[in-house]
């Protein structure tokens, strides 16, 4: 994963590379050689899909429009069963 890290002096932002979880608090300035610390400034964080999406929310919202149209399905049986159809007078 790349982490950015800013030189105070230089104003210089620099990327580093480290496994999740493995940066490094400091990496030295290649301009100066003074200590940077982590830069938060310009850093995105990205999930896959659509923008406002996730991959998850698509099944999450089709998983529980399924469970409300077989509740839906439950209750109309129930309520309609052995009801025929209403007929209008239409004299």
């Amino acid at each position: 994963m790349t982490y950015q890290y800013l030189c105070e002096d230089c104003q210089q932002v620099i990327e580093e590379d480290f496994s999740i979880g493995k940066a490094a608090k400091t990496v030295k300035c290649l301009d100066c050689g003074n200590d940077c610390k982590r830069f938060y400034g310009e850093m995105s964080f990205i999930l896959g899909g659509p923008a406002g999406q996730w991959p998850s929310k698509k099944a999450r919202f089709n998983n529980e429009m399924s469970k409300r149209n077989e509740e839906a399905g439950r209750r109309m049986r129930k309520e309609r069963t052995g009801t025929g159809p209403k007929l209008i007078d239409q004299s």
